[in-house]
């Protein structure tokens, strides 16, 4: 039986989140609930209409392609991509082939806790064309301009990616990397990123020949890329085994429920599409008309995720799984660092009997981050699954106060649960919340023994296995105690007054 190997390409079209579109001045907003609202003559295709290019669209793809190592061309120019169909009004679109703003450039992905490094061939701006709306009730089909116009990335790699999880967790980088950079909102589900795959089989002793590709278009989720992938490996090896495997490139899509490709039509090559330059827009040149200043765009980029998930690692010392999460989220990532510097300073402000509080931080760095990194993504992050901390109501430094009174056990885990919900749902800091009646901590010993003769009493039963030798029913008496407490008790001095108390 052949060995084969996967050849994998991925086109990924990001919609910028411009203010306006492309080529007019309509508003950006393809989501906007009516049909036809955000539309002019311009991005209608009326004849006799002028684009003018937005300036912002092309400072942003400049941004991902230097963050990514991109070679900015010194001239680039927009081409008339022409074919027919009724969402594009025109009869063409304007994009970019013999020269576009991005040459190379690449993404490193984690596989395993090992570097993959996944080349570019280009990055380039185009218009996205209007949106079908099919009717449910009959064979009709209905057009909404408010997409057409809208500013869009494309990001082509090269045919470099052989497996279907190093393609998905290629997306998942790059959909952080975008975010990260504030140029898309990326929601695969809303249509803002959008995947298109190519791909071919080789035997396993042939390293550069490319066999006719099979383009996959129109994937809308990270499940759905890598699904489509592992079955069309399968389908094209069993045509590899009966030498029959394609020689006219094809376009198929995916069936989700059915969970299969299916094909769609014969592919268009680029002599279809019969470029030539947009007649209607000058050529850009990087030292005469660019309209960005390219000095400026290298200083201001942000530190991109797997920098700072390293860095998180090196320098605060949280594990690999709890900076992954933690820098997932760029606004995430920053709050989390201002809680670490301010429980750093509070504890370098505060002096100590033992020593300098500089020494408590540095001998405890780790079993701190720790605390930091379990309750915001235990706690906060469970309480609110919605935002990653974007609107929460509790400030970084009211954080790192209550991780204090963990890490001194000033309160106990259970009473601390209930206290960070409700500092998170109404903002209040955690002295306010612990000066309440429904969150003083017992600390009156003999109120907790007076509780924990009640338990006693009420489970007689318990009990009198305990004192036969089944040790292990004391956790629940203690969780009896800490109920009845409406945990405002440590469980630790719960756990001490039992045994005494049951001999």
């Amino acid at each position: 039986m052949i060995k084969l190997k996967p050849v994998i390409g991925l086109e990924i079209h990001l919609e910028l989140n411009t203010v306006s579109k492309l080529f007019c001045g309509c508003a950006n907003n393809p989501m906007v609930l009516k049909p036809n609202f955000n539309i002019c003559a311009i991005c209608t295709g009326q004849p006799g209409v002028l684009p003018v290019l937005n300036k912002q669209a092309v400072k942003k793809v400049l941004e991902l392609g230097i963050a990514l190592q991109g070679d900015v061309f010194d001239e680039c120019w927009f081409d008339r991509k022409n074919y027919f169909y009724p969402d594009l009004p025109k009869g063409y679109q304007i994009s970019q082939y013999k020269l576009p703003l991005i040459a190379n450039g690449f993404l490193k992905i984690n596989v395993n806790n090992e570097l993959v490094k996944i080349n570019f061939e280009r990055i380039h701006l185009e218009e996205d064309t209007a949106k079908f709306i099919h009717s449910k009730k009959d064979k009709s089909s209905w057009l909404d301009f408010n997409r057409a116009g809208v500013p869009l990335l494309e990001l082509v790699t090269r045919p470099v990616i052989n497996s279907p999880i190093h393609a998905k967790i290629f997306l998942q980088e790059l959909q952080r990397i975008v975010r990260y950079l504030n140029i898309s909102s990326a929601d695969m589900e809303k249509g803002q990123m959008r995947c298109d795959v190519n791909i071919s089989l080789r035997p396993l002793d042939e390293e550069k020949k490319l066999y006719t590709k099979t383009e996959i278009k129109n994937l809308n989720s990270f499940k759905a890329v890598e699904n489509a992938l592992v079955y069309e490996i399968k389908r094209q090896t069993g045509l590899w085994e009966k030498n029959k495997h394609s020689k006219k490139q094809t376009t198929r899509g995916w069936n989700d429920k059915q969970a299969k490709t299916f094909e769609q039509r014969s592919k268009e090559g680029e002599k279809d599409y019969r470029y030539f330059p947009e007649p209607d827009l000058p050529i850009l040149y990087s030292n005469k008309n660019w309209p960005i200043d390219l000095e400026n765009i290298k200083k201001s980029l942000p530190e991109l995720p797997l920098d700072k998930i390293k860095r998180f690692i090196d320098v605060y010392g949280f594990d690999s799984y709890q900076a992954k999460i933690l820098c997932e989220n760029v606004n995430l990532s920053n709050w989390t660092e201002r809680v670490v510097s301010e429980l750093r300073s509070w504890l370098i402000s505060t002096e100590t009997v033992e020593g300098s509080a500089k020494d408590i931080w540095e001998q405890n760095k780790t079993k701190l981050t720790k605390l930091i990194g379990n309750w915001i993504i235990n706690g906060l992050l469970t309480i609110d699954k919605s935002n990653k901390l974007s609107n929460f109501k509790i400030s970084p430094d009211n954080f790192a106060e209550f991780i204090i009174l963990i890490f001194e056990k000033k309160i106990s885990k259970n009473l601390a649960q209930r206290v960070l919900a409700k500092m998170v749902n109404t903002g209040k800091d955690v002295d306010r919340v612990l000066s309440e009646n429904d969150f003083k901590e017992i600390k009156d010993e003999q109120q907790l023994k007076d509780i924990i003769k009640q338990v006693i009493d009420e489970n007689s039963d318990v009990v009198a296995k305990y004192k036969q030798g089944n040790k292990s029913v004391l956790q629940y008496l203690i969780g009896m105690t800490m109920k009845k407490a409406q945990s405002k008790a440590e469980p630790n001095i719960v756990k001490t007054i039992l045994e005494t108390e049951l001999g």
